[in-house]
């Protein structure tokens, strides 16, 4: 061969690339799917190593030297392969890459490979330098410690970063490999009864293992200088090697993956679409579209007509082809490339998602459709995430075999509590901000809340996600009452950028439901907090059974998804029991008491004035204005209570889409329709009261009725739900049967007519409050209580096997 252009100074090399020419892959899914396992052309592979700093190029299709061949008339080309063999012993398979190979000398390759230890002594005998390829891939299920010992012995070069695997799991390969000084190989030689081909670490290497064309040279090999490519051959016989470069991501994954399929479904003509959107893949994709197969399956269908909407949509988006055209003009390589090509699926993603939420896509098939192309474009980020998990959790689970247990991670796990409530009034939105601020001045609690508000927010606290779409809450008639709609692929990215190691779901809205697909996608544990009666609510909202069947099921299958649903208080662990939720999913995760902002004196004369109340009695009730909340009982309750005291004056603080309904049902009864009220405000309302009424039948906790003791005022609840488990009849408040409007105007009367009675109730349940938990101190027990989430002992072959090469 004539030599390179370069002769001076480290050579590199990318000794794991791929090209069209490899088809036989050995992938179950692959092959069924008809797709190619690469769609590079040699000699666009070859050119594009050049341009991205490689001084020499090699190709190493799997079981193939045919593409390496395409390109072997340069002077700088250095013919490879990757071949599956497999251990004779009991069949598992290995990926081993082997340079220097011609013709003559692949036939014999090809020959021998079934068996690795024939095949490694002819490649020694034929002084053919080779590596074990991706070391903890397990390219078959039996892939054992027993075989990477094995390993260790049988090569002396490992594949030390792979520029298509998690960075962890290189790691973890490349700590084995330093691991093996002569020691360690005397007995692994023994064990094994292996000869082992050097007594010392092996030499580490780097390549691409690149199938798409976006990741060519991202990993490469650096050695001493190389005018030839049979020099680069010496410097591999004698270890003279250093793996350099990036790790391999689930974002680089998915885009390959995703281009291949993608390529495969429109040049076979399986999905038909106008010239236009394939004009457009070219250029993301950066690979020509041939014709399609059958020739009338372009522009076909409902995929075409909505194709061609979404090519209408993209020029009408001056923001997109901005971002594109900015993009353009980066320099060329991997960044750029997979920043192209997520800036153009999120932007499908969107799209789909907006048209399946918001009513832009026609008809049931046509929104079917949109649907069914939403999950696809987010399929290979989800996809791509669940494979490197479980890549990551084999490389820890040989870590310990080799090394042991790793030591108890030191302070909190990182997490995320998704929420698809935050800015508006009700119990689990104020538990949100108050955990945001507790987040953004305590950042050592590990916790985050994500939110898809649409407000940008940004802060140590919260991070608010753009809503691709906002949809009311089904039965309810409050129009304000919207839930945002997230990216998937965007809620995936979140969790993974910050780190988090658990997804806690505060609500089981789309926000939730995004937050337990991306946690389950990347194997972290998913827990979910149980706040609302979804059951009941939808009953009491519709009066439709069968839709409130509908509903409970539902959020049943929710919740069933949950490592561990937690619980605000007893009553709704009774009720998940009951259920068939096992008793050790379910851990208490309760509310805290803001007793600097709410107390007896509190009160104001302007809040009173406000509050209409003059010299008479004041009942307050403050919460949501809604059915599911028994304001049908409080008005019935107070017009009955009204009758034999005139004095009564009724203020409700607070809105809903019952507001108008309760106003007009209160018609001659003494009453104030307060609206919403925060801070000092509320503070001052509930301190004015003479007592509370709260005949809500459907609360999972009753947050306002822990702020009425917090202010001294006696609260009158009712037996179902769990508001009650926050009064002691009798003593801190009464306690009526739920949906009684009787029951609850006797004890309305009952404290209106005994002031003594009043004031050591209020007396009594402010102390009950002294006594109740902080903010701060229920946030640090709810991050403590995640620590044994998805922790266990290390496997007993792991412990036997760190002893035994210690």
């Amino acid at each position: 061969m004539a030599p390179s252009t370069r002769t001076a100074g480290p050579t590199r090399v990318d000794l794991h690339l791929h090209s069209r020419a490899s088809t036989d892959t050995g992938s179950w899914f692959v092959s069924r799917a008809s797709m190619p396992e690469s769609h590079t052309e040699p000699a666009t592979a070859y050119a594009t190593a050049k341009a991205r700093g490689m001084d020499v190029v090699t190709l190493t299709d799997h079981n193939t030297i045919a593409g390496a061949l395409e390109i072997a008339h340069h002077p700088d080309v250095l013919i490879g392969v990757e071949v599956t063999t497999r251990f004779p012993e009991d069949g598992v398979p290995l990926h081993v890459l082997v340079w220097g190979v011609d013709e003559a000398r692949w036939a014999d390759i090809d020959r021998l490979r079934p068996n690795l230890h024939e095949m490694l002594g002819y490649l020694e005998a034929a002084d053919l330098p080779c590596a074990l390829a991706h070391p903890l891939h397990r390219v078959g299920d039996d892939l054992s410690p027993d075989h990477i010992e094995r390993c260790l012995l049988l090569f002396g070069l490992w594949e030390g970063i792979n520029g298509a695997r998690p960075r962890l799991t290189n790691e973890v390969a490349a700590r084995i490999a330093r691991s093996a000084q002569r020691s360690l190989m005397e007995r692994l030689a023994d064990k094994h009864g292996i000869p082992p081909r050097a007594w010392g670490p092996p030499g580490l290497v780097g390549g691409s293992d690149d199938h798409g064309s976006f990741d060519i040279a991202n990993a490469w090999t650096e050695l001493p200088p190389a005018a030839t490519p049979a020099q680069v051959l010496d410097h591999l016989r004698a270890r003279r090697v250093h793996p350099g470069g990036g790790h391999g991501s689930a974002e680089a994954l998915a885009h390959s993956v995703g281009a291949l399929a993608t390529c495969a479904l429109v040049e076979n003509g399986t999905v038909g679409l106008p010239e236009p959107m394939r004009g457009i893949l070219a250029d993301v994709l950066q690979r020509p579209m041939r014709p399609p197969a059958r020739p009338d399956a372009a522009g076909q269908g409902v995929g075409a007509g909505m194709a061609g909407e979404m090519i209408a949509g993209v020029r009408r988006d001056p923001r997109l082809v901005r971002r594109y055209r900015r993009l353009e003009r980066a320099p060329e390589g991997r960044g750029r490339s997979h920043a192209r090509i997520r800036l153009v699926t999120g932007w499908m993603h969107g799209d789909l998602m907006r048209r399946v939420w918001s009513g832009r896509g026609g008809g049931l098939g046509m929104r079917g459709g949109a649907a069914l192309g939403a999950i696809m474009t987010a399929a290979p980020y989800l996809l791509a995430s669940r494979y490197l998990a479980g890549e990551e959790r084999f490389a820890r689970e040989i870590d310990e075999a080799f090394f042991g247990p790793a030591a108890p991670a030191s302070g909190p796990r990182r997490a995320v509590m998704l929420t698809d409530t935050f800015s508006q009034v009700n119990g689990v939105a104020g538990t949100m901000r108050r955990l945001a601020q507790h987040a953004a001045l305590t950042p050592e609690a590990g916790i985050r809340v994500i939110t898809c508000e649409g407000d940008g927010t940004a802060d140590a606290g919260r991070l608010d996600l753009t809503p691709l779409a906002r949809v009311p809450v089904p039965g309810y008639a409050d129009a304000d009452l919207r839930l945002g709609v997230p990216s998937l692929i965007e809620v995936l990215e979140t969790v993974r950028a910050e780190g988090a190691d658990l997804v806690h779901a505060a609500t089981p809205g789309p926000v939730g439901v995004a937050g337990m697909v991306a946690a389950r996608a990347l194997g972290i544990p998913f827990v979910a907090t149980y706040h609302t009666e979804f059951g009941r609510y939808a009953l009491d909202l519709t009066g439709d059974r069968l839709a409130a069947e509908v509903v409970g099921r539902a959020v049943a299958w929710f919740y069933g998804q949950a490592d561990r649903v937690y619980v605000p208080t007893e009553s709704v662990a009774t009720d998940l029991r009951a259920a068939g939720i096992a008793p050790e999913r379910i851990a208490h995760f309760g509310r805290g008491i803001d007793l600097d902002r709410f107390g007896p004196d509190r009160t104001t004369r302007r809040m009173r004035s406000r509050m209409g109340s003059g010299k008479r009695l004041v009942a307050l009730y403050v919460g949501r204005v809604s059915r599911e909340k028994g304001v049908e009982v409080l008005a019935e309750a107070m017009h009955r209570a009204a009758g034999q005291r005139a004095d009564l004056h009724l203020c409700v603080v607070g809105d809903g889409p019952a507001r108008r309904e309760l106003s007009r049902a209160l018609r001659g009864v003494s009453h104030r329709m307060m609206g919403v009220l925060h801070g000092a405000d509320l503070a001052a309302a509930y301190a004015a009261a003479d007592m509370f009424v709260f005949p809500s039948a459907t609360e999972t906790y009753g947050q306002v009725v822990m702020e009425a003791a917090a202010s001294g005022v006696p609260a009158i609840v009712c037996d179902r739900g769990a508001a009650h488990e926050h009064v002691r009849h009798g003593d801190t408040g009464v306690v009526v049967p739920a949906g009684d409007p009787g029951a609850l105007s006797r004890a309305v009367l009952l404290l209106a007519d005994d002031a003594r009675l009043r004031a050591d109730l209020g007396l009594r349940a402010r102390e009950m409050a002294l006594a109740h938990p902080r903010w701060p101190h229920v946030f640090s027990a709810l991050a403590g209580s995640y620590h044994d989430l998805g922790a266990g002992g290390a496997p007993p072959v792991a412990s036997q096997r760190a002893r035994a090469v210690a």
